[in-house]
């Protein structure tokens, strides 16, 4: 496990901040050279993803909608969202390796300083080739610092204490997946595009001066390791658990692609205000967060992979009934219960995913888990985009319901003997 040693001194917060005695030996009671304010903890974690996040997420409904305002046709929508998955595509997996072998503080900081000038470039440069190039730098941004808090995340404990830690974790990307898009809404609607960009550039450099704060207690890079320079990218495509699990996720971020594209797409060709659009999108931000809260009670009941499959199910469904109606209501209705099912996908990739990677490669797993979304986050947009120019937008919500559907086939768990 990453940052393996520091979870002695993780352990011992724990056990005294749930009471547990400590070994009664005399250096071990007197000691106090690891008191718990020098360890990090999930919610110092969380506290600071909260405002990048909600930056990063309302810049990109934020870019869909001004891309419409310049004009764009929804292929070059399709191309605009796919930028965002260029340089996660190609260097996930080595910011996995930069998290597990120099750790985290380089990756943090380098994708934050990244993520903060990619959401700025619209607000001095209004056109929509920068709208291109801000999608790929704040992508670059946004993986390198993803990958260096889940890579964190899943460090601090083990069984249902990772659950936990990874379920507060997804909690904060929920709140920002609701309140982004509505701001961005509403301030599109108040002060225009353009000084909307601005306004998430800022809150994004709050997280910046928050990990700033608590640098000192991030684990140090740990150095690298000779004994690993024969390991291969691809001995992790090898388990079968692994598979499916990329998989699984590589549908699910097809949905919020979807979703994240068409919908403000759809709102906007039925004559949804910027407004109701965001509220509509909140909608699902807020299920999504109701949901996330239960992953650890639904995961000990049904399992982590049964609750998977139903929520690929629900998702396919619910993705299938939106070009039936045009009500703003109804609309935020069904994309309640689709954040119901999305919610659970990607959280519950990231648990599994770190569940069965091999030691000393959980950064690695979860940035390969990330390049594999990114390819159907580079691929899909401009395939779906192209499909919607040429016959409408109600068969590529129709078709992604059909590859969900298909992909909750697939991954299913096996029957595992006794």
């Amino acid at each position: 496990m990453v940052f393996s040693v520091c979870e002695s001194e993780l352990y011992a917060v724990r056990a005294v901040k749930s009471g547990c005695t400590m070994p009664s030996d005399p250096e071990h009671s007197t000691s106090r050279t690891a008191p718990p304010a020098r360890v990090i903890n999930i919610y110092h974690i969380i506290g600071n993803v909260l405002p990048w996040n909600t930056a990063y997420k309302a810049s990109r409904v934020l870019n869909t909608l001004y891309a419409l305002e310049l004009g764009a046709t929804p292929f070059e929508t399709g191309l605009l969202l796919a930028t965002y998955g260029l340089f996660p595509l190609f260097f996930a997996v080595h910011a996995g390796k930069i998290a597990d072998r120099l750790g985290v503080r380089m990756p943090l900081f380098g994708g934050l300083f990244l993520l903060i000038a990619g959401i700025a470039l619209p607000f001095v440069w209004s056109a929509l080739a920068a709208l291109y190039v801000a999608a790929a730098v704040s992508g670059a941004g946004f993986i390198l610092s993803q990958v260096a808090m889940q890579t964190l995340t899943g460090s601090l404990g083990s069984g249902a204490a990772r659950t936990r830690n990874f379920s507060l974790y997804v909690l904060a990307v929920a709140t920002a997946d609701f309140v982004g898009p509505v701001l961005a809404g509403f301030s599109i609607d108040a002060y225009g595009h353009v000084r909307t960009y601005l306004h998430a550039a800022l809150l994004a450099c709050v997280s910046v001066a928050g990990f700033l704060l608590i640098a000192r207690l991030i684990p140090p890079p740990r150095g690298t390791d000779a004994s690993r320079a024969g390991e291969r990218v691809i001995d992790l495509l090898r388990p079968r658990d692994l598979r499916r699990v990329f998989l699984a996720g590589a549908v699910t971020m097809t949905a919020i692609d979807i979703f994240q594209l068409y919908l403000p797409l759809y709102g906007h060709a039925t004559g949804l205000s910027a407004s109701a659009i965001g509220l509509v999108m909140g909608a699902s931000a807020v299920a999504v967060f109701v949901t996330r809260a239960l992953i650890p009670r639904m995961a000990r009941r049904y399992g982590e992979e049964t609750t998977l499959t139903y929520s690929l199910q629900l998702t396919a469904a619910m993705i299938a009934l939106i070009p039936f109606f045009n009500s703003a209501l109804v609309l935020g209705a069904i994309c309640f219960l689709l954040g119901l099912g999305m919610g659970l996908g990607q959280p519950l990739t990231v648990i599994l995913a770190y569940n069965y990677s091999p030691a000393g490669r959980a950064g690695e797993v979860v940035g390969l888990r990330i390049a594999v979304n990114n390819f159907m986050h580079v691929a899909m947009p401009p395939m779906f985009g192209a499909i919607g120019s040429l016959v409408g937008l109600a068969p590529v919500f129709w078709i992604s319901a059909c590859a969900l559907s298909l992909g909750a086939y697939a991954t299913r768990p096996p029957v595992r003997g006794t």
